[in-house]
């Protein structure tokens, strides 16, 4: 009868431990985008976490000064105390990306990466956590439906300039300050001589209104976005998810759980 009862609590507790494994760390938002350390096989280093990325990248420098001359590098990436099974991350020119940083940008890191996982965000103080298994119950006060496009997340909302309204899927941009919108469905007004309309970590404009879940978010900072792939008009960055006290993407059951909001929103905390 003894050995009876240690085989069921011993088998109880590999299930529990089995719906709750998580590996977690702390992050950083420079330029209103997150910032996690990580280590792509033996390159270690920070990385743009960036959901709207359908797939993750290495910058061509750092590629260089590790010997890989190839257009892509196949390793295990080891990301909020996970080891993530081998994928391959292409190799690019991220200078655009990296630029106005304190640390130097060793890569981003993608939704391929984290196809596998519930995807826990909060941003202020941040920490990115990773659910392997079911993910422990939260009161979400909204849960809304994901639909992968081009390889990214995305969610249905609605962005206006006061006298004209677009609907449709944006991304899921957690690589990004503001809100992007398609160069195809948008134009700036008055843009400064010299100034990039496509900036992702200082938008130069403003939208009179996103709504997304029925709550509207006024005065958005936001930018273009050139080469928005088919079927998005652009991409939700981190001025909306800050106003939110967690975000939870789960890429297996296509959700995305939003916390209670915040308001105002909390400053996130900067780099290190």
């Amino acid at each position: 009868m003894r050995r009876a009862a240690a085989f069921v609590a011993l088998a109880l507790g590999a299930l529990i431990a089995g719906t709750a494994r998580a590996g977690g760390t702390e992050c950083w938002v420079d330029n209103g985008v997150v910032v996690v350390p990580a280590a792509l096989g033996d390159i270690a280093g920070d990385f743009i976490l960036d959901l709207s990325a359908p797939q993750s990248q290495l910058h061509f420098d750092v590629a260089g000064s590790n010997g890989i001359t190839q257009p892509s590098d196949d390793a295990p990436l080891q990301l909020a105390g996970e080891r993530i099974p081998p994928l391959s991350f292409a190799v690019a020119h991220l200078d655009a990306r990296g630029w106005g940083f304190p640390t130097n940008i060793a890569g981003v890191i993608g939704a391929d990466a984290l196809a596998g996982y519930v995807v826990e965000l909060q941003l202020a103080p941040c920490r990115l956590t990773l659910w392997r298994g079911a993910a422990p119950k939260l009161v979400a006060p909204q849960t809304l439906s994901i639909q992968m496009v081009a390889g990214a997340p995305a969610v249905s909302a609605t962005v206006s300039d006061g006298r004209t309204a677009k609907h449709g899927l944006f991304a899921l941009d957690t690589g990004s300050a503001g809100v992007r919108i398609a160069d195809s469905e948008a134009a700036l007004s008055r843009l400064p001589k010299g100034l990039d309309p496509t900036l992702r970590t200082n938008p130069p404009a403003r939208i009179a209104g996103l709504e997304l879940g029925g709550e509207l978010i006024p005065n958005a900072p936001a930018s273009l976005q050139a080469d928005t792939p088919p079927g998005l008009i652009g991409s939700l960055g981190n001025t909306v998810w800050s106003r939110y006290a967690w975000i939870r993407v789960d890429l297996r059951a296509d959700t995305l759980e939003l916390g209670p909001r915040q308001s105002p929103p909390p400053s996130p905390r900067p780099s290190r």
